[in-house]
């Protein structure tokens, strides 16, 4: 079951609630920038580009980024819930412009940013509300752009492995741990400290440096 929830015309984004069942998605070429947010999980999924395979456990609040003309070769997605957001080519660059990036999104799948996550539910709520300030509807799309392309431009993107975090929560979870060496940290500690689930910090921290949560504090 697909839903629209909301667009603007001329259309700079297109808001989608999805619930699906298994499905295999057949070779494709983005004609927007696709940000999904996973509503249910755990859910797996593998996609398909040219010899690659990448596969990855999707739980909820997970971020998957389809840029403009990005192309796959096939996938595979389990039953799945999740919020969908197209965003248009003129909007992705109106936003590089104003920060001074370059328009091009790397394609992340599964990874943890709690500031895009929340921006969307707050979008979702006040597309369904009935209230939904078109203003306020303005600046959470341009804001969610901005912040794409600050962290998520190819040459700066820290999450271009699947499950990995953006650079800013990234060095929050660093400085974090690093502030913290006269303390026997837990991953629990260091999870309720940056606002994101064990299971998930873990996936995306191995992801964006390469070693375990366990590793790193070891080595301190």
């Amino acid at each position: 079951m697909s839903r629209m929830i909301g667009s603007r015309l001329p259309v700079d984004f297109i808001f989608e609630h999805h619930r699906q069942s298994s499905i295999v998605v057949l070779p494709q070429s983005f004609l927007m920038h696709s940000i999904s947010i996973q509503l249910e999980g755990p859910s797996k999924v593998e996609v398909w580009c040219g010899e690659k395979r990448t596969r990855v456990t999707l739980r909820r609040g997970d971020m998957t980024i389809a840029p403009y003309r990005y192309s796959i070769d096939g996938a595979y997605v389990e039953p799945c819930e999740f919020l969908q957001l197209h965003l248009s080519p003129s909007l992705i660059d109106r936003a590089a412009s104003e920060v001074g990036r370059t328009p091009a999104i790397a394609p992340v799948l599964g990874a943890v940013d709690s500031l895009a996550e929340q921006t969307i539910y707050q979008l979702e709520e006040e597309l369904t509300s009935g209230r939904g300030a078109g203003e306020y509807v303005n600046l959470l799309i341009e804001t969610l752009a901005v912040h794409l392309v600050k962290y998520y431009a190819e040459e700066r993107c820290t999450a271009k492995e699947a499950g990995g975090f953006p650079k800013y929560l990234l060095e929050t979870t660093l400085d974090y741990i690093n502030q913290s060496l006269d303390r026997n940290l837990s991953i629990e500690d260091i999870a309720l400290a940056v606002g994101v689930e064990p299971v998930r910090l873990a996936r995306a921290f191995r992801a964006s440096t390469g070693k375990s949560i366990y590793r790193y504090l070891n080595e301190r």
